[in-house]
């Protein structure tokens, strides 16, 4: 590669220190730097500075490729491909295993607090039963799982609503 220094001290490149730079073929460096005037040369021929070029060496970059870019923003073929990218993102995560259909985690969740309730269902007679607990014990018991049983339900919509509440923040911005 050929880099020559001028007056200035920036750096000049030829095509072909720029086609080795960036890796693609020198043609396709020519044809990009068409319209670009040479700031000097190397060893005879046109040179550039890299700052003056590196776009259009590196071609058009896909707006998508931006971070912070809205997608709804771009074009018709970028946002066709990003929301293709993001369908197929979406799967591959599905399949690993990363994330998990909403449906599949409600069931659980559901299945998880069904077992749990027949639990507490189940001990003021374990308690009377098993324990010999008088009737006023057993009715106190029942008092405090009934407690603990509509704290975890508000605990779950306080949790719900902050979940809404993200959504729609996330929706919005």
């Amino acid at each position: 590669m050929v880099a020559t220094l001028v007056h200035s001290g920036a750096r000049l490149w030829s095509i072909n220190a720029l086609a080795e730079e960036f890796g693609i073929d020198r043609r396709t460096v020519k044809k990009r730097l068409e319209g670009i005037p040479p700031a000097g040369e190397t060893n005879g021929h046109p040179a550039w500075r890299l700052r003056d070029v590196a776009i259009a060496v590196m071609g058009p970059q896909s707006a998508a490729q931006t971070f912070g870019v809205d997608p709804d923003e771009l074009p018709p073929k970028d946002r066709l491909d990003h929301y293709r990218a993001e369908r197929e993102k979406i799967r591959w995560e599905s399949e690993q295993r990363i994330s998990i259909p909403a449906p599949e985690v409600e069931q659980v969740v559901a299945t998880a607090f069904k077992a749990l309730s027949q639990g507490l269902d189940s001990i003021p007679d374990v308690l009377e039963n098993d324990c010999a607990l008088g009737a006023a014990e057993v009715e106190r018991t029942i008092e405090v799982i009934d407690n603990i049983r509509e704290g975890l339900y508000q605990q779950l919509l306080e949790v719900c609503g902050k979940m809404e509440q993200n959504d729609d923040a996330c929706e919005s911005g």
